[in-house]
This record gives structure tokens, C-alpha cells and sequence, in this order.
């Protein structure tokens, strides 16, 4: 993936299973995890939507385990915003251990809702979000 998000740790020791792999439940919980750094980092903190009545819960996922991981290892979730309308968006994802093999490859989709649950058009909500999104993902095209 071409001019994506970084974030990196070490597995941790909880995270492991009696065989001493990484359970697959947890890659969906990294992918969480990058996801939210990766909104901070840009400026996008949930936090900041959420205040506005905004919240995006995911509405899919797909995940292809490619390779385990065990502890004492580390891993780099690389992370980008595939697709966004105003209403939904889509986050593509590799992760690779520290010798660059890849571990799984993922796609989150998201939509934007209110309070209610029903469907927000970020545009006529929060249109200072909606552009900050539509910059940011300009800005992620440009350097592709």
C-alpha cells in the first residue's frame, strides 16, 4: 500500500493463545486500534465527532489471516482511507511483522450515524469535518 498510515508495537504476552500464536480475534482489535491513531494523527479524532452527535461504527470487515505472529514479536498495521461519500467511508489494511512478512490483509466499512441510528451526511452536518476528510484524502492521493 502506497503512502499509508503507520503505527507499530510489540505483540503482548495476553494476546496469545495456548500455542503461543496471536488469537485472530485480536488482529481486528489492531486494525481498531491503528484506526484510531491514524483519525488522531490527522486531525479527525472520534472524540471531536463524536461531541458533534456524529459516531461511525463499522459496518463490515474482511480479514485474510496470511501468516501468525507470536509474542516478542512486533507488528505494523499499514492503514488508508479507500473510499469516502459523506455518509460512509472504507479503511484498507496490512499487517506485517517486523521482517515484512505480511500477517493479514483487511477492509473496514463505516458509515456515519446520529444519535437516532439513522444515516448522516457529514457534508450538512459537520461540513468543517466533511472537509477536513475530502483534504486529507486529497492529500493522501497527491502523495500515492
Amino acid at each position: 500500500m502506497a503512502n499509508t498510515y503507520q503505527y507499530t508495537r510489540p505483540v503482548h504476552y495476553y494476546e496469545t493463545d495456548k500455542m503461543g500464536m496471536v488469537h485472530h480475534s485480536n488482529y481486528i482489535r489492531w486494525l481498531e486500534e491503528a484506526r484510531s491513531f491514524y483519525f488522531n494523527d490527522a486531525g479527525l479524532a472520534y472524540t471531536v465527532t463524536e461531541k458533534l452527535g456524529i459516531m461511525s461504527p463499522v459496518t463490515d470487515i474482511s480479514i485474510t489471516y496470511k501468516h501468525p505472529v507470536s509474542y516478542g514479536e512486533s507488528f505494523t498495521v499499514r492503514l488508508k482511507i479507500t473510499k469516502y461519500t459523506g455518509t460512509r467511508f472504507r479503511v484498507a489494511y496490512t499487517v506485517e511483522n517486523e521482517n515484512g512478512v505480511v500477517l493479514c490483509e483487511a477492509e473496514t466499512g463505516h458509515a456515519f450515524i446520529g444519535k437516532d441510528l439513522r444515516p448522516v451526511s457529514m457534508k450538512r452536518a459537520a461540513p468543517e469535518r466533511h472537509e477536513l476528510i475530502l483534504r486529507f484524502m486529497e492529500k493522501e492521493t497527491q502523495a500515492d
